[in-house]
């Protein structure tokens, strides 16, 4: 299906962009081979092309469209999914030297960069203006375009949305080689979350919100999941509208703080052990504000039936607490001998029963199962650890994610979360949204991309 490399090939590029921005063969170090998919293989392009501006991709991808020639988009690499590794070869696009601040209208409240300007970097420059970025997904070292690539959440989403809602404009390029902006055509806005197999963004334009004046973080410890997780929809109908609305198991909450030595989220009160925790954040304009949600809330206590109410209002305890909450997905990778995350989204009301069915899962297959979820937003992370062999694991885990996605599907969920489908979840994926939504997906990748050449086997075989 794709043309064979060459040494013309390669010249070509070095045209475009330089010699020194084309690598080859020994010199393609493994970062490019392969991206945080614990376990993926890894696969080799056949050159790796550093782009600094639009008019660079837009005569690469001419050149590669011409040559039949597969392009992999990449940023940072720090996907979990498989989602920017170059599984047919051909051209690794580096869009991470694309890095700048192209402009910011403070009157507007637009910022406008690169793709490869780092997620903590974004926001960084909104708060030098007093603004805020709201989207926050937990891997700050991402870049934005890999977070508009796969519409990527967070805890904030409940309130804020995911990153789709900040994308103000984009400029695209299309297989073709052919430019054009997101504003310039609905049918463009499939691009976000598309992970890159309809065309390459090259500039953004992303909306920022005036940064909230004062902010509270409440933990309510509870016996079990499904009393959290009742509690969290009772906040919600109360219209208490918070921030942020994490469920924490104290499984995970207990690991975690071991191997960080920052255990912050209650594990035991009064002699008893915690089930889970619900992290509320609370935001408001001023200290009485904050105060009376937090009244409010207090009288609401024996009903959403909580151990106890604890308060985090100092700026350091609030540090922590986010530390303690942001080391989650490290310190499985640092204290388990092998570990994996399945990441989903599904209706806020049925994620008691996916943490339910995953736990009792993870039980029968020997696997320790430690999760926690963006309450409101859907979004649930399933983590395992195992203390066996990475051979015996690697079976162990494909079974338990295929009985997890099965179950995601049957509750309404969507298998995608905040990672994307990559080439992990892509058989998963087919059968979860069935044939006719399938077919609709393999219709779009054809009217972008007719050649399929742009980040081939990934969410459309």
């Amino acid at each position: 299906m794709f043309a064979k490399f060459s040494a013309e090939m390669a010249a070509r590029l070095e045209e475009i962009v330089g010699k020194s921005n084309v690598i080859q063969g020994e010199d393609i170090g493994m970062d490019f081979r392969h991206d945080e998919l614990p376990y993926g293989a890894s696969y080799t392009p056949d050159a790796v092309v550093e782009a600094h501006s639009t008019e660079e991709v837009s005569r690469i991808m001419e050149l590669c469209s011409k040559y039949d020639l597969p392009v992999t988009v990449r940023g940072a690499g720090t996907g979990k999914v498989g989602g920017s590794v170059p599984l047919q070869g051909g051209v690794v696009l580096s869009l991470k030297g694309m890095n700048q601040l192209v402009s910011f209208d403070e009157d507007a409240q637009i910022i406008t960069v690169q793709p490869g300007m780092l997620l903590q970097d974004v926001k960084a420059e909104a708060e030098k203006h007093g603004l805020c970025y709201p989207p926050d997904p937990g891997e700050k070292t991402a870049t934005v375009g890999g977070n508009v690539s796969t519409n990527a959440g967070g805890p904030c989403a409940l309130k804020y949305g995911s990153t789709k809602d900040y994308v103000a404009d984009a400029v695209l390029v299309f297989a073709d080689g052919s430019v054009a902006k997101l504003s310039d055509k609905e049918e463009y806005s499939s691009v976000i979350g598309s992970e890159g197999t309809l065309a390459v963004i090259t500039q953004l334009s992303l909306k920022l919100i005036a940064r909230p004046a004062k902010d509270v973080i409440l933990l309510f410890p509870f016996m079990d999941t499904e009393s959290c997780l009742n509690a969290a929809a009772k906040i919600s109908e109360a219209g208490f509208e918070p921030a942020v609305m994490e469920y924490l198991d104290t499984d995970l909450v207990e690991f975690s703080g071991n191997v960080t030595g920052n255990p912050v989220f209650p594990i035991e009160m009064d002699g008893e052990r915690v089930g889970a925790t619900l992290m509320v954040s609370l935001e408001g304009e001023s200290d009485d504000e904050l105060d009376e949600k937090m009244e409010s809330i207090a009288e609401l206590a024996e009903e959403l039936e909580c151990l106890d109410i604890l308060v985090v209002d100092t700026p350091t305890l609030k540090r922590d607490t986010w530390e303690a909450h942001d080391a989650f997905h490290t310190s499985m990778e640092a204290g388990a001998k092998c570990s994996d995350e399945l990441n989903v989204n599904l209706p806020q009301e049925n994620i008691s029963a996916l943490v339910e069915f995953a736990k009792d899962q993870g039980e029968s297959s020997g696997l320790k199962v430690l999760c926690y979820a963006h309450v409101g937003s859907g979004g649930l992370h399933i983590h395992t650890a195992y203390d066996g062999t990475k051979e015996d694991f690697i079976p162990l885990m494909a079974a338990f994610a295929a009985q997890v996605y099965a179950r995601c599907a049957q509750l309404s969920g969507s298998i995608v979360g905040e990672y994307g489908v990559g080439y992990a979840k892509t058989d998963y994926y087919k059968q979860s949204i069935g044939p006719e939504a399938y077919s609709r997906l393999s219709a779009r990748k054809a009217a972008f991309d007719p050649k399929h050449i742009l980040n081939p086997g990934k969410v459309v075989i």
